[in-house]
């Protein structure tokens, strides 16, 4: 018979006293070990032994351990996760701006997958954020090299055809000039590129304007069954339409307006008390007399100001050749270029100011109208302003775009010739 006193490992004796010495050692082992021993082992004080906050992380480790061996599908479930992940992306895929809060978050989404990937490699860590290797690398040399000669800090070196500092400022410039501050971007794009001051493309332009923090406004989709009217040439079809803007002293106008639907161009303006077929009247008068149409058609909606024996008394009078069109009742298509002008002036021009009464709003629509028509260049018209189409110039881009090639070469040259040290 062996006399010789058993020893035990301390860490045996710190599994009992923390009741997990079943979820390491076999029945076996632990029916070797003295009932007294268990029993003494267990009301002994964690601080018995030097050191003993050791043990903790010891516990942390079995824990864990414990909750593996709690499932042999532990691999199996780890694949369930990640489908799940793949199932969400597919979901949300379509979702807009989904790619723009991974942007934003990009430092995060770095870190956290630096952190892990000794465990889960990058690539599988992508697919649970559903960004491409080359997404990520750029996110990472992003937030490593910060470059002093770029305006947002990247490496001139990598990211060769980013604009320049002074591109940049450029549009900082016109996205805050007060004169340009309630046009649309696209306008605000043309302005600059008219004036020969910026040389990118339009998504290049709104790319800048997003990082410098200019949101866009909220636009709704068009119907998948919109079908607009379309013309070729000025003189074609001309639009009327009322629409009404309340001045700070509580009274309500009722602007009447008479456009070109090719060029855009506001043919003529009327502001009253009340919807007028005498306005609508006086406005096709004066235009039809000034540009002398062969052939023309006149698209409005049904309102009594439109259809009436004042305004068909003069479509139908002599020498006179207009044809005047009921939308959705004679043609399925609705007025909706000139309502889409009624909101333009309205929001772009009128809501920013404070307008008071009728005489100040009047003289407001002059030079609001004068500004639209020759000054403020539309993207559906090319580059053009609507006096420019309807003098006969024209639609293409490519006039305003000369250029961009010879500016992005001089981009990339100074981009490369950066002495930044980050970047050397």
């Amino acid at each position: 018979m062996n006399d010789k006193r058993q020893s035990w490992d301390t860490a045996v004796k710190h599994l009992a006293r923390n009741g997990v010495l079943y979820d390491v050692l076999t029945s076996e082992q632990i029916s070797s070990i003295p009932s007294s021993n268990l029993s003494r082992w267990r009301r002994e004080s964690e601080n018995k032994y030097q050191y003993s906050q050791v043990n903790e992380i010891i516990k942390q480790e079995i824990d864990l351990i414990k909750r593996i061996n709690q499932s042999s599908r532990i691999k199996k479930i780890n694949q369930s996760y990640f489908k799940l992940c793949d199932t969400f992306h597919l979901i949300i895929s379509n979702i807009k701006g989904i790619k723009t809060v991974l942007n934003k978050q990009k430092e995060i989404l770095v870190n956290t997958i630096e952190h892990v990937k000794d465990i889960i490699p990058i690539d599988t860590s992508l697919k649970a954020f559903n960004i491409s290797r080359s997404t990520f690398e750029n996110y990472k040399s992003i937030l490593i090299h910060k470059c002093n000669a770029s305006y947002f800090k990247w490496c001139t070196k990598r990211f060769v055809n980013q604009l320049l500092s002074s591109e940049v400022e450029v549009i900082k410039k016109y996205m805050t000039d007060n004169i340009y501050k309630h046009w649309s971007k696209s306008s605000i794009y043309l302005k600059a590129l008219r004036e020969g001051d910026l040389h990118c493309c339009i998504s290049t332009f709104y790319k800048y304007c997003r990082l410098l923090g200019y949101k866009s406004r909220c636009s709704k989709k068009k119907s998948d069954f919109y079908s607009p009217v379309k013309t070729s040439n000025p003189n074609q079809l001309w639009c009327a339409d009322v629409t009404i803007f309340k001045t700070s002293d509580g009274i309500k106008h009722y602007i009447h307006f008479l456009i070109d639907h090719y060029s855009k161009i506001i043919l003529g303006y009327r502001v009253e008390n009340s919807s007028s077929a005498s306005a609508i009247k006086e406005l096709l008068q004066n235009a039809y007399r000034k540009y002398k149409p062969e052939k023309l058609s006149l698209l409005t909606d049904g309102g009594s100001e439109n259809v009436n024996v004042t305004v068909s008394g003069f479509i139908n009078s002599p020498n006179i050749s207009i044809k005047h069109i009921i939308a959705q009742k004679d043609v399925a298509f609705s007025n909706s270029m000139v309502e889409a002008l009624n909101k333009t002036i309205k929001h772009q021009f009128l809501y920013p100011l404070e307008i008071v009464y009728q005489k100040q709003l009047i003289n407001i629509l002059d030079q609001t109208v004068l500004i639209y028509n020759t000054i403020r260049p539309q993207m559906s018209l090319a580059g053009n302003t609507p006096q420019e189409t309807f003098d006969g110039i024209p639609i293409d881009i490519s006039q305003y775009t000369q250029g961009f090639k010879e500016q992005k070469q001089l981009r990339l040259i100074q981009n490369q010739r950066n002495s930044c040290k980050v970047c050397l």
